[in-house]
């Protein structure tokens, strides 16, 4: 029998995956993690044969972990499942060792259809329609409303990247960041990291391909 993880931190989520993967793939053993924490412990109570990863997971470091993942369970198949929209991050990931991406906006089928594409040994790429992405007007919510510098930070983290290669991609010091990553929480009410990518995605801010420094 598959044994599946299931590994995304919104439970209605997991519950509507869990009906896809039976409907597409049969029955199979499926177990659920919310955070990294728990997800490093079902992989060493059993192996899997298939993981769907959520890109802004608790607790995940996405390239670093995907590839730790990958080297730690070779025969494993590593599905990422995500608010994602950048093409090139999602190429990272497959370069990291994914072996496809399901965006959680692209058409309703796609899920299925990859699911079933990735355990014949494809790799699936199923992105957003175009234009289900947009970005944030001021009278949408407080994203349109940081300053720059904060913008630049919170797109860094809705591709995944830490503070310490945020630091080197804006040629800041640790500590600045981590100041602008506390004021930006904060500034958009959400209580971290995840929930801030999650947030920033849905709002469009990796349509923006703006990188200029503050004045």
């Amino acid at each position: 029998m598959l044994n599946v993880i299931i590994a995304d931190d919104h439970p209605i989520f997991r519950a509507g995956i869990r009906t896809t993967l039976t409907d597409a793939l049969g029955e199979a053993t499926i177990r659920e993690a919310g955070d990294m924490a728990a997800l490093r412990a079902r992989l060493d109570d059993a192996a899997a044969d298939l993981l769907l990863l959520d890109v802004f997971f608790p607790g995940l470091e996405p390239e670093a972990d995907v590839k730790g993942l990958r080297r730690a369970y070779p025969p494993m198949a590593i599905l990422m499942v995500s608010m994602l929209t950048e093409r090139s991050a999602v190429e990272r990931l497959l370069r990291a060792g994914a072996n496809g991406f399901i965006g959680k906006s692209a058409p309703p089928d796609s899920l299925a259809r990859g699911l079933k594409e990735v355990m014949a040994g494809d790799r699936p790429v199923y992105m957003p329609a175009p234009g289900r992405g947009r970005r944030a007007t001021s009278g949408d919510n407080p994203v349109a409303a940081l300053p720059r510098r904060q913008l630049q930070i919170l797109r860094f983290i809705c591709l995944g990247l830490s503070n310490k290669e945020i630091a080197a991609e804006l040629d800041l010091s640790i500590s600045t960041v981590r100041h602008h990553v506390s004021a930006l929480l904060h500034r958009l009410n959400v209580a971290n990291r995840a929930s801030a990518a999650s947030y920033g995605v849905a709002q469009g801010v990796l349509a923006s391909t703006e990188h200029a420094e503050d004045g």
